[in-house]
Parts: structure tokens; C-alpha cells; sequence
């Protein structure tokens, strides 16, 4: 069943992840092996987790490259990020197996103003979760991406 949640993300966190390959006899994919887990809240009560290979981290920055040009020029807009609503007993977390990813920039549309970043993670059934970020949270989340890919390229270079 395909479903959409949507949320702001009030807080990023990009935690970077160690595979000791000696430990594995060398069998794990590069490729698939997670360098960073990205990690967004909204309030005390919504937590997405999104584990990241180097591939995948290099893709997502790229594609803040590639919507940045997109971006629309939008009057003085203060757009802030609300936590999600859910009541104190309440609590998810999120970590879907995704397979794709789509950043779409602040823009004016014939609907209105989006004066925030949307970052789309699709999963395996077509599902999606999408997330509402700041400008500030973005550039968190660049920087963490960049320090994982350049963190894992460095330890290649060690070998």
C-alpha cells in the first residue's frame, strides 16, 4: 500500500557510520555500505532515519546543486518549521528502505509559495515520506553529507 507522510523538520543530525571491513573478510559492498545516517526530527516525536552509502550521498548533494538554479526569487518569506502534532504518548519513527531521492527548491507555484526545500524519499512500494527543511537545515545537511564522503574517501586513500 502506497502511502505519504509528510512532515518540518525541526532538528538534522548527519551521524557518521564505521564498517570495519576486516572484521566482514572484505565481503561488504561499497557501494551499499552506509558512511552516514542521516537523522530528522520534528519536535519531540517524529524521527526519520536514512542511512547513506557514499553513491547516495554524492547523488543527494548533487541534487541540491541541480534544484538550486530552480529556486525561485521569493519576496522576504519567514517561513519557520512547526513540530509535528502528535501528542506526548505519541511517537514514530521512521526509517524506510528508500530508493530514490528528489530535492525540490523554495519556489512560487500557481498554487502559491513554498518557502522551504522538500526532500522526497521514495521506498521500494512507491511510498514516500517528505520533509519540509529550512535553508539552514540543508546547509547541515550538505555539510554532513560532504564530511561522510570525504571522511570515507579518506580512509580508502589510508589503504
Amino acid at each position: 500500500m502506497r502511502q505519504t507522510i509528510a512532515f518540518q523538520a525541526t532538528a538534522f543530525e548527519a551521524q557518521p557510520v564505521e564498517v570495519d571491513l576486516e572484521a566482514n573478510n572484505g565481503t561488504i559492498d561499497p557501494d551499499a555500505t552506509p558512511v552516514v545516517v542521516m537523522v530528522f526530527q520534528s519536535g519531540p516525536n517524529v524521527v526519520l532515519t536514512v542511512p547513506m552509502s557514499a553513491t547516495d550521498a554524492t547523488n543527494t548533494m548533487n541534487a541540491f546543486g541541480e534544484a538550486e538554479p530552480h529556486r525561485g526569487q521569493l519576496a522576504d518569506v519567514q517561513w519557520q518549521p512547526q513540530p509535528a502534532g502528535l501528542s506526548e504518548g505519541m511517537f514514530w519513527m521512521l526509517s524506510p528502505a528508500v530508493v530514490g531521492i528528489s530535492v525540490t527548491p523554495p519556489q512560487a507555484t500557481p498554487d502559491g509559495v513554498i518557502p522551504h526545500w522538500t526532500l522526497t524519499f521514495e521506498d521500494t512500494d512507491g511510498s514516500q515520506v517528505q520533509i519540509a527543511v529550512s535553508d539552514a537545515i540543508t546547509v547541515q545537511i550538505i555539510r554532513g553529507l560532504s564530511e561522510a564522503v570525504n571522511s570515507d574517501e579518506d580512509d580508502e586513500d589510508d589503504e
